[in-house]
């Protein structure tokens, strides 16, 4: 049985560089650094929307988004807005919110939206033996005031192609993004495993932005697959949960 830290890389930092090394990879990551005072100004200087992320985190928990509009900076926090008049006091909040622990700051992307709400994709691999096995995509939705979409901060589950069509997206144009969906993420996963030989499950979360522009957001290593319920293969979810069961037969969730 293997220790969990042989297979879960906790560390979202070491995660995007892992993508950032590849240079296809690389041209579908979304501006990001570890989060300093120069270069939290560089980006609020350079970019409308900028979110500030925990390098050890999950479910979407700490994550604050800030937009400029105007001559104001808006800083959205769970389902609360606030202003602020100058960068110097954002910057403020910011660092007051962090407490010296180690976060990320990422470009925001103009992601698909359903009802004025943005929408990303789940995507979930699995390597029940040798090779990694594309087990599908779901979309997750954010819901009310807030700004992220995970499912434990109430997103709601869309399927893929349900939601591209409702933000109008053809029928060519959704089989070619999930075709190049599928060809990237699975680029990815051979790369995370050639440097983590035991992983064996990924999460993908993937941003497609209103030029059909595809982004990498983030990639986790012991994802959630509840999302999966609502696939409109019925059979999936069974399917996943069983090939999950066989490789936590050699996995253990010690530390």
């Amino acid at each position: 049985m293997l220790r969990k830290r042989y297979w879960h890389v906790k560390n979202k930092w070491k995660r995007h560089l892992i993508l950032a090394g590849h240079p296809v990879l690389n041209r579908h990551l979304p501006p990001t650094r570890l989060l300093r005072r120069d270069t939290l100004r560089k980006f609020l200087k350079k970019y409308g929307v900028v979110y500030v992320k925990p390098v050890f985190g999950s479910f979407g928990n700490r994550i604050l988004r800030i937009a400029k509009r105007d001559d104001a900076y808006f800083l959205h926090y769970e389902n609360k807005t606030k202003r602020y008049k100058s960068r110097r006091k954002v910057l403020k909040r910011v660092f007051r919110h962090t407490r010296s622990q180690l976060f990320h700051v990422q470009r925001g992307i103009s992601l698909v939206k359903l009802g004025g709400h943005p929408v990303d994709f789940r995507v979930l691999l699995l390597r029940p033996k040798s090779k990694w096995r594309m087990m599908g995509i779901m979309g997750k939705a954010a819901t009310g005031n807030r700004v992220v979409t995970n499912y434990h901060h109430g997103g709601r589950a869309v399927r893929f192609g349900e939601a591209l069509r409702r933000a109008g997206w053809s029928n060519d144009d959704i089989r070619r993004a999930k075709a190049d969906i599928e060809r990237l993420c699975l680029i990815a996963a051979g790369r995370f495993s050639r440097r983590y030989k035991h992983c064996r499950r990924l999460g993908i979360d993937i941003g497609l932005d209103e030029e059909k522009r595809i982004w990498f957001i983030e990639l986790n290593t012991n994802p959630f697959y509840e999302l999966f319920r609502h696939h409109e293969n019925r059979n999936l979810y069974g399917k996943i949960d069983r090939l999950m069961k066989r490789i936590e037969s050699v996995q253990s969730n010690r530390w």
